[in-house]
């Protein structure tokens, strides 16, 4: 019987040739009509959509044929994937399909802001001939600062290279030697906002990177900054951003993503020396059409030959592994994820440790990878590109599948290390209620159940440290559920307090200014 796909959202008609050159049966339903998409659901074992097709956990349901789901783009906030990963369904995506488009648009609106282009033609069309006003400046000579230096912001920087800008850059996961670009120069945060005459942002929309520039990194820039964002929605204050362009804070922004779209009543729309574009980064025909044949690829090659590629929910080339350790793919991502404030700077290495079945060892590391990387990184990672994403960065994975590492069974124990030295190593495992316990930390031996927000402190092992360090959180309004101690014999004790609520920085910090604490870190 012939297999049959459907598609929701509106695709390039290249992709539904390679879909009917592989013989499949295309099914096209644009109109979004729930009785046509109920009548077919059943039958179909591949579904293609873009952003304006939902599918939640009743579609999955009736889809009781699916096999895939194939997001024609980046973004897959439109689809359920727990639901899909518990019915066996594996989700794709299109990544890198669309980085010129990006990269392209970025220099567009750059040279836009820089030789007041938007302004000549509104002007231009009322009647006027404003060329006096409309002094540009030109960025042959001048410094492209990228925040973000993963492939679009490498692709930016290819074509500033090209119009004989120096480019700076900065990223706390990606160092100089891991850069495909070789011409760009690494800086500090606080150097790339100092130095540069246009700042460019590629960046992953997460909490570490929300708000990443509000009115304290403006107020570095220089007067004549120039500041780019074709990114994410959110990096930028966008209230921030418009009162230091009405204040002459910097000289001009152009803006493509906004916090909420569409952009009604954002505070940008009526600031001054602003370019602004709907959302168009990857908008372009050679963009749609690369995404509409990748996903259309993808999906062929997984119906027809079972090969898999760009799938984000863990899947591996026997999917019935996977569903008898769910719990503990789980705990090695957590444990991955604790891992990820202990490292200021770059990964180098993973090694993940394992007493159980020794096939499970390699979907653990890869999901312990994921964890750790999952804002260190500009896009998704999973079992089948967690390899080639470490290749890039230059961070070495490896497993041991050690029967000694722990005399509780089907211990997972993840050590990581970091360009600047820091090297940690978390055990945990899974009890009898499926509780994701930590039982290690380095050479520290505890025993805290991870569900809740979790505060690790080191500090010298003298009376009244627990009273000093309890009193604080209560006087900051932070209950604490759980304080575990452990010591060893170098006056140095480990605490981890679980928390009822997540610590603000200025607790953090208050936690810091202790004598006798040295060092805190919020694991999350």
């Amino acid at each position: 019987m012939t297999k049959k796909i459907l598609i929701t959202d509106p695709l390039s008609p290249a992709g539904k040739e390679v879909l009917e050159a592989a013989g499949l049966d295309v099914i096209e339903i644009l109109d979004q009509d729930a009785d046509k998409m109920a009548a077919v659901l059943p039958e179909v074992e591949g579904w293609i959509i873009r952003s304006g097709t939902n599918i939640g956990a009743d579609e999955i349901a009736k889809a009781s044929s699916l096999r895939a789901i194939g997001r024609a783009g980046v973004g897959v906030d439109n689809i359920d994937i727990k639901a899909a990963t518990a019915s066996g369904v594996v989700v794709m995506n299109t990544p890198g399909g669309n980085t010129i488009s990006a990269a392209e648009h970025t220099v567009a609106l750059m040279m836009s802001l820089a030789r007041n282009i938007p302004a000549g033609d509104s002007s231009m069309k009322v009647g006027k001939w404003d060329r006096k006003l409309l002094v540009g400046t030109e960025l042959n000579g001048k410094t492209l600062g990228l925040i973000g230096l993963g492939r679009i912001g490498q692709e930016v920087a290819r074509r500033a290279l090209g119009l004989q800008m120096k480019v700076i850059g900065y990223d706390p996961y990606v160092s100089q030697d891991q850069l495909v670009v070789k011409d760009i120069e690494v800086q500090s945060l606080e150097d790339t906002l100092l130095q540069s005459d246009v700042i460019s942002l590629h960046l992953p929309r997460t909490e570490d990177t929300l708000n990443l520039i509000s009115t304290p990194e403006l107020e570095k820039m220089k007067t004549s900054a120039m500041l780019i964002n074709c990114a994410r929605g959110g990096l930028v204050n966008e209230s921030d951003l418009a009162h230091a362009l009405d204040s002459g804070i910097i000289a001009g922004a152009a803006v493509d993503v906004y916090t909420s779209e569409p952009a009604v009543g954002n505070p940008l729309v009526g600031a001054s020396n602003i370019v602004l574009t709907p959302h168009l980064g990857a908008s372009t025909r050679e963009a749609g059409e690369n995404v509409a044949v990748q996903v259309a690829t993808q999906l062929k090659d997984y119906l027809i030959d079972n090969r898999l590629s760009n799938t984000i929910n863990l899947p591996i080339a026997d999917m019935s592994i996977l569903k008898t350790m769910g719990d503990s793919l789980e705990l090695a991502y957590k444990l991955g994820s604790l891992q990820h404030p202990l490292h200021k700077a770059g990964i180098k290495s993973i090694r993940l440790s394992y007493n159980g079945d020794p096939e499970h060892i390699t979907p653990l590391l890869y999901s312990a990878f994921e964890g750790i990387m999952k804002d260190r990184f500009d896009g998704i990672i999973n079992l089948i590109n967690g390899k080639s994403v470490a290749e890039s960065r230059g961070i070495s994975l490896s497993t041991l599948s050690d029967p000694h590492v722990s005399q509780v069974q089907n211990v997972v124990a993840v050590k990581v290390e970091s360009a600047d030295g820091a090297n940690w190593e978390l055990l945990g495992y899974i009890d009898q209620h499926g509780g994701k316990r930590l039982i290690r930390v380095n050479d520290y031996h505890i025993d805290v159940l991870l569900d809740g927000p979790l505060l690790m402190i080191l500090n010298a092992d003298v009376p009244g440290v627990v009273g000093e360090v309890g009193t604080l959180l209560g006087n900051c309004g932070v209950n604490i559920a759980e304080y575990s101690l452990s010591r060893l014999e170098n006056d140095t004790a480990l605490s981890l307090i679980k928390c009822d609520s997540a610590p603000t920085d200025g607790i953090i910090d208050k936690l810091k200014s202790i004598s006798s604490i040295k060092s805190c870190y919020f694991l999350g």
